[in-house]
């Protein structure tokens, strides 16, 4: 029972994330880039996007753990099995995912306050309320160019993760 409820959870919660990561990179990101969608919106979309990373980044190694130390035990498993490959991999997307969520925002963010320390931004995230009494605030198309790269590479790489994980579910021979 225990083993089905970290699937479910863990199902969920990467989907909801890949998802999430996939609509900001298709629906607003282009829309904030070429200025239709207005500043407020796309800040509350990315900060909405860092918010479920940050809460995904705790579900996702949570149940991952729980499910390897009851699928791969022992732990060379990991290292031998295509299967294992797999989960090794889908570890590691989800790492570099995960950072370069934080890192677009944070650069969005320090667009408004180049002064933001790494401690505040982890406390707040990037907040609407973040663009309220600050001078000079840029648009969604200066937001959107420097988060770019990071949001693209993430969408990227949201896709492999769904691929693998269909690929895991799909039964990779061990």
């Amino acid at each position: 029972m225990l083993l089905t409820t970290a699937f479910v959870l863990h199902v969920l919660s990467g989907a909801l994330w890949t998802g999430a990561t996939l609509y900001v990179v298709y629906a607003t990101l282009p829309r904030a880039t070429d200025g239709t969608l207005g500043r407020a919106a796309f800040v509350d979309a990315a900060h909405r996007l860092l918010m479920l990373t940050r809460w995904t980044g705790v579900v996702l190694p949570v149940t991952g753990a729980y499910m390897v130390w009851r699928l791969y035990t022992p732990l060379d498993l990991l290292a031998t099995t295509g299967r294992g490959w797999a989960v090794l991999a889908m570890l590691s997307l989800w790492g570099v995912m995960n950072g370069l969520v934080e890192l677009g925002v944070l650069r969005m963010r320090r667009e408004i306050d180049p002064d933001l320390g790494w401690g505040r931004y982890m406390a707040e995230g990037f907040p609407v309320d973040a663009l309220a009494g600050v001078g000079g605030v840029p648009g969604s198309a200066r937001l959107a160019s420097v988060a770019r790269p990071y949001l693209l590479a993430s969408g990227g790489l949201a896709v492999l993760l769904l691929v693998d994980a269909a690929l895991l579910a799909g039964g990779i021979p061990g």
